[in-house]
């Protein structure tokens, strides 16, 4: 079909924005850009505030918590040559290479500790509330608002920014596609497509699940932009995807994500429902999520009766993305046929999730009763992240204190510690290597332990054993919030079968290590 010759229409604009006329008469496409960019909006200074706000939080509070076992791999990663660190991908981890790409260049420059290896996590996830603004700006600027604050304060986003791993990547990469995705739909234009090709195809570079965002947006599009528009950039995914099935699939023959099966799937989903709304930990987890959920109903319910037109356009198509990205990977489980379904592992779905929350806080003819809704939501957030950083018991593994409770050993020392612990531990103990005979021979033990976690209540204490092996006394315990730790000594230099030190920390799959 011929397109009309005529009078270029006005650039496009967000439902809700307005130019004044004196900049519109008479003045270029251009023109305008640059006349708004001299006089930013009352949008653009908040979404600037919550940019600033979202990245003192993530950055003042960096070093707050220990480096935990997932982080710790991360960390054994980036310590090695580039080659070493591609080659030992697939034994080590269960995600594409783009991630751990980035971050061993970025230690290179600011260095491989706690705080250079999560300030890249920290960065990009501040980088995310700005992109999450324009994203919601395709709606209107209410909306692009209330999706930056939504980014800049859940507690989900502030725990991914600080963890070296590839989530913050994978939400920040996950927004990019989704904003030229809507661009893409509301000016079908080469380059929009193009970039929401780049975009998905860098996402599947850092997470396998980015793929079902991917199929939920490429599905819209070929559904109201037609194949032939459109085969070209999907094609261009498709075969990034294709690349990386041999990597893949050495990671499954590895059973690197084994571990997920051991819960059921049930609980995974209503663990999921609670990551997107107050986080990872935290306190009063059920009644927090609850109230958080009642929020986003109650913002939703009024979007259905007073929403204009853009903004239940916004939230519709955000639902679609989120009903299909969340099915597929649920029908995989259902079905036995791929079962890797897991909160974090479908974290890029809080993207369309929150801009349909964003899109109900942002309608224009409820703005009381929203802005009362999306500030109780914020404050939930915003409490859960303050007791996080005030309550050890709710930040992750804490080997940093434990390490400290151990010290150095006046000679060589056995420490028992529950599976894979060697890695963390070792980050802040030097001289450790695992047992690898059926005997130890110390005159010191100690046995470690992490309070238990709970997914439905405050985690519980840790447990260690109060009496040792033959010929060993107990020298003391070391117990806080987040660990505990029982000292061993006997009068000489004793051989104790590692079994029996499994036996008597109750863990038949405890780490032995050796400390000298």
């Amino acid at each position: 079909m011929s397109e009309r010759v005529g009078t270029p229409a006005a650039p496009s604009q967000p439902a809700g924005e307005h130019i004044p006329p004196s900049l519109a008469e008479g003045s270029s496409p251009w023109s305008l850009r640059l006349a708004a960019w001299r006089q930013p909006s009352s949008a653009a200074l908040i979404v600037a505030a919550l940019t600033l706000l979202g990245a003192a939080l993530r950055f003042g509070t960096l070093n707050v918590q220990s480096i935990w076992l997932d982080e710790s791999a991360t960390l054994v990663l980036v310590h090695r040559g580039f080659s070493g660190m591609l080659s030992n991908l697939s034994a080590s981890e269960s995600a594409p290479p783009l991630y751990y790409t980035l971050v061993w260049a970025w230690t290179k420059v600011f260095g491989a500790g706690p705080l250079g290896f999560r300030s890249f996590s920290a960065l990009v996830g501040t980088l995310t509330i700005p992109v999450l603004y324009l994203a919601g700006r395709q709606v209107s600027r209410r909306v692009g608002v209330w999706a930056a604050a939504l980014a800049a304060v859940n507690p989900a986003m502030y725990y991914y920014s600080q963890e070296a791993r590839a989530y913050a990547l994978l939400i920040l990469l996950s927004a990019v596609a989704y904003l030229f995705w809507q661009r893409a739909l509301q000016a079908p234009r080469g380059r929009h497509l193009a970039l929401w090709a780049l975009a998905s195809a860098l996402a599947l570079l850092t997470h396998y699940f980015a793929a079902f965002l991917f199929f939920a947006e490429a599905l819209i599009l070929m559904w109201r932009l037609g194949w032939r528009r459109t085969w070209a950039p999907i094609g261009a995914v498709v075969l990034v995807g294709l690349a990386l099935l041999p990597l893949a699939a050495s990671q499954i023959e590895r059973g690197k994500a084994q571990w997920i099966e051991e819960a059921s799937l049930s609980s995974r989903v209503s663990e999921t429902a609670k990551l997107f709304f107050v986080g990872v930990y935290g306190p009063l987890e059920i009644v927090s999520a609850l109230l958080a959920a009642l929020l986003a109903a109650g913002a939703l319910a009024l979007l259905l009766r007073r929403g204009d037109r853009p903004e239940r356009r916004g939230a519709r198509d955000a639902g679609l993305v989120l009903l299909v990205a969340f099915a597929v990977p649920l029908l995989l489980a259902v079905t036995h046929l791929v079962d890797v379904y897991d909160g974090r592992n479908v974290i890029a779905n809080w993207v369309p999730f929150a801009i349909l929350i964003a899109c109900a806080l942002g309608i224009t003819r409820a703005g009381r009763y929203t802005a009362l809704l999306g500030g109780g939501l914020c404050a939930i957030s915003l409490a859960v992240i303050a007791a996080i950083n005030l309550v050890p018991g709710y930040q992750r593994d804490d080997w940093r204190s434990a390490a400290r409770a151990l010290a150095s050993p006046p000679a060589t020392r056995v420490i028992v510690t529950e599976p894979n612990s060697y890695l963390p531990l070792s980050i802040y103990l030097g001289g450790l290597r695992l047992a690898s005979a059926s005997t130890v021979t110390t005159r010191e033990l100690a046995f470690v332990a992490l309070r238990v976690r709970h997914s439905a209540s405050a985690p519980g204490p840790a447990v260690v054993p109060s009496s040792g092996p033959p010929g060993f006394r107990l020298a003391g315990v070391t117990r806080s919030e987040t660990f505990a730790v029982a000292r061993f000594r006997a009068a000489r230099s004793t051989t104790v079968s590692t079994r029996a030190l499994r036996r008597i920390g109750h863990d038949s799959t405890a780490e032995v290590i050796i400390q000298r």
